[in-house]
């Protein structure tokens, strides 16, 4: 992406994606290559997260400009991969509500109880969930505890109990 852009990929997404949405990129790591990644620790606000959300939530339109292709928006949550279950511990307790799952571009699907939603999901339980059925998008964010505190007891138990809690959330949500 960055030899084709001319640019490195932060500079990039801020000017063409972040900008136009009022929104602002913090860190974004880097590789060994000096490049940022392109689908991982992006650190932005919870309020930036919820302007993405929305964008995607309205077709890739905010404040009356079109600032993703309403195509480019239905092709990445569209699902291609469907059926998926996770099994063992980790992945059971961290999806506990979350069923029928799929995954598009860097969206995933689910089921909630009646409600069926997109979500982007990042370590720690950052979430972006889109339900379009209420108009609503659902953001949650957290530290993602890498190092020693990822494994066991520590990042996975936490980011599970956030995503159950949106799982509860969602599924207590009136049909609409």
């Amino acid at each position: 992406m960055a030899r084709a852009c001319d640019t490195d990929l932060k500079s990039y997404a801020q000017e063409n994606l972040f900008t136009p949405i009022d929104a602002e990129v913090g860190d974004w790591s880097r590789d060994a290559d000096n490049y940022n990644f392109g689908a991982l620790e992006i650190y932005v606000t919870a309020r930036d997260m919820a302007k993405f959300g929305l964008l995607y939530l309205n077709d890739g339109e905010y404040e009356g400009k079109q600032v993703l292709s309403a195509d480019w928006v239905r092709d990445s949550l569209q699902r291609y991969s469907e059926d998926i279950n996770f099994t063992g511990w980790m992945w059971e307790s961290r999806y506990g509500y979350f069923r029928d799952l799929g995954y598009g571009y860097q969206w995933w699907s689910a089921r909630v109880g009646d409600h069926h939603f997109n979500y982007a999901v990042g370590h720690g339980g950052n979430l972006i969930v889109l339900l379009d059925e209420l108009d609503m998008i659902v953001v949650t964010t957290a530290d993602p505890l890498y190092g020693p505190d990822l494994v066991g007891e520590g990042g996975w138990k936490y980011e599970g109990a956030i995503i159950d809690l949106v799982g509860k959330f969602i599924k207590s949500l009136p049909k609409s």
